[in-house]
């Protein structure tokens, strides 16, 4: 490959994410980490990144996230995957949240568990439990985010003060190192405020949001239970976010 196009490559997956580590644009584009630190070294020098500890991040952060209908289309069979996944670790009869995003959203589709309680602050996800089961529902207040078509703020923050929630799921746009990321500070307050009150604590991301950063770290990997991922994760991948919490790739025995 042609450091001009390899250089390239490194721009064009910068589009898709915030920030990126080296180990994971090396493992991306099969390279060495040496050829990606002097390719980062020499754009950052052309003003075309920002080289950063570890990795680099796009020049210019977009001030909107990508909306729910760019990402619909994206990873389906992974997001599908982590359904199945996520469906056999809850028990029948557990009150359980389920966040925004398109990953929760498609999961929803693998949940067969009887007599579940479903809290959530996701518009799409409440359509789609309102239309497919006979689950209870509660869908949170608070300001409508169109973008990511949530609710966020402190009526939606308030919403969720006096339940018990057995399981959490949230969804987060990118895990680097022991950050959970996400685009917006409201956006991840909620999720951080219902993982307060709640006895178990999961993230979803499938494995191409891992070594990913995005703007706002909304929790440490390392204060959840579990990371629930699909089964393209790299083994080295595993074994590093493995220091933090347990990963559940598979459906549970």
């Amino acid at each position: 490959m042609l450091k001009k196009e390899r250089q390239q490559m490194i721009l064009d997956l910068l589009q898709d994410h915030t920030y990126l580590s080296i180990v994971t644009i090396a493992e991306e584009l099969d390279v060495s980490d040496m050829t990606i630190r002097r390719d980062i070294t020499e754009l950052s020098k052309q003003k075309k990144l920002t080289k950063l500890y570890g990795g680099a991040q796009r020049l210019e952060i977009l001030e909107k996230e990508r909306s729910t209908e760019e990402k619909i289309q994206t990873k389906v069979d992974e997001k599908k995957y982590i359904g199945k996944v996520m469906n056999s670790l809850i028990p029948d009869n557990a009150t359980i949240f389920v966040g925004a995003g398109t990953t929760i959203l498609y999961a929803l589709a693998e949940l067969n568990r009887k007599n579940l309680f479903v809290t959530t602050n996701s518009l799409i996800a409440f359509n789609y439990l309102k239309e497919h089961t006979d689950y209870r529902i509660l869908l949170s207040g608070g300001e409508f985010s169109p973008i990511t078509e949530e609710f966020v703020g402190e009526v939606a923050i308030k919403a969720f003060d006096n339940l018990n929630i057995d399981f959490a799921f949230a969804a987060t746009n990118g895990v680097f190192e022991d950050n959970i990321t996400t685009a917006q500070f409201d956006e991840g307050a909620v999720q951080s405020a219902v993982f307060a009150k709640s006895k178990t604590k999961c993230v979803v991301a499938d494995s191409s949001k891992l070594g990913v950063s995005d703007v706002y770290t909304f929790k440490r990997l390392s204060e959840i239970d579990y990371l629930v991922t699909d089964s393209h994760i790299s083994a080295e991948q595993f074994e590093y976010y493995s220091q933090y919490t347990e990963i559940l790739k598979e459906e549970m025995k």
